[in-house]
């Protein structure tokens, strides 16, 4: 069980999987997600002006007196040690998939649609088997992981959210080849603008804004590459309003599964724990998301809210 204590909490023997928050002693988090060793680690997680912790229960040991015990607060519901710890499992396989498949294809590769698919796969059961942990799971992103879990995340968000919406179970499973190569044209954005902790420059949001491009044509390298797929990738960035790049695009212009695709793609940016950055609840995403006028199709995404709604326990 993921658990969320605050520093004064922590003790050796508990294991992180995430540190939230500003912190002052950035190089502690060199490693992500490590059992807790030592006292001195204690003491520089203590005063390094982190938030909040998330220790996972099933890997290490617990705060004292157990759940519910001081301040501590579950990230997810109760569940079985061997369901979190399966879904884990397929989320990091997943996650190193893709990782293989951005590193052959920055080598001049092409994308193995039969890969994608086996790996599609078992995301699917991790959904399946239970929506609210695999969510949960997929929170937690180290900064050296972040666009590989993402993509995984999305993957999972958008076959779930088909599935809610009725579509077919083809469809549903290139959704989530769909999420997982969405932003595999990030492979030809230097490092230093991908990994760039303050604002971008305008010069620099014009370099990342061309990732969707970038990915269309790695794709096309496959000649068996599905349509949906280019779909997405190309178009996953794009506005109701028109006012989303690369082309601008508007309404009907826009594909049900590119329009699914922005849904899931920033509601996983917002809502996901980062080493420096606090997340937001998936209420506050939704909320800020129905707000922004134009961004969305309206109507999908009120569609969304209700899926994640029924997918997440309730307080």
């Amino acid at each position: 069980m993921l658990k969320r204590i605050s520093t004064r909490q922590l003790t050796v023997g508990m294991f992180i999987e995430a540190v939230e928050g500003t912190l002052s002693n950035r190089h502690i988090m060199q490693r992500h997600r490590f059992l807790l060793r030592h006292e001195d680690v204690v003491r520089q997680l203590k005063s390094s002006g982190a938030e909040s912790i998330v220790i996972n229960t099933a890997k290490g040991n617990d705060v004292e007196g157990g759940p519910g015990a001081g301040a501590a607060a579950p990230v997810k519901p109760d569940s079985s040690s061997e369901t979190m710890a399966a879904v884990s499992h397929a989320v990091r396989s997943a996650a190193d998939a893709v990782a293989e498949t951005f590193a052959a294809v920055e080598a001049g590769g092409v994308v193995s649609l039969k890969g994608m698919a086996a790996e599609t796969g078992k995301i699917s059961e991790a959904v399946q088997s239970n929506p609210a942990i695999f969510i949960g799971v997929t929170r937690l992103k180290s900064k050296d992981e972040t666009t590989f879990v993402h993509s995984v995340s999305v993957s999972g968000l958008m076959m779930h959210f088909g599935s809610y919406l009725g579509l077919d179970k083809a469809t549903v499973d290139l959704l989530g080849i769909s999420g997982l190569l969405h932003d595999i044209g990030k492979v030809e954005i230097p490092s230093s603008i991908l990994n760039k902790a303050d604002g971008l420059s305008p010069n620099e949001r014009e370099i990342i804004n061309l990732h969707p491009a970038f990915g269309r044509d790695i794709l096309s390298r496959n000649e068996q590459m599905p349509e949906m797929v280019l779909d997405v990738c190309f178009n996953h960035h794009e506005r109701m309003d028109g006012g989303g790049y690369p082309s601008g695009r508007s309404g009907a212009e826009i594909s049900l599964y590119a329009r699914i695709a922005a849904i899931c793609d920033v509601y996983d940016a917002v809502t996901s724990v980062r080493p420096y950055k606090k997340p937001w609840t998936a209420n506050d995403a939704l909320t800020w998301m129905l707000r922004r006028e134009g961004h969305f199709d309206a109507q999908l995404l009120k569609k969304f809210a209700l899926c994640i709604s029924a997918s997440l326990p309730r307080a």
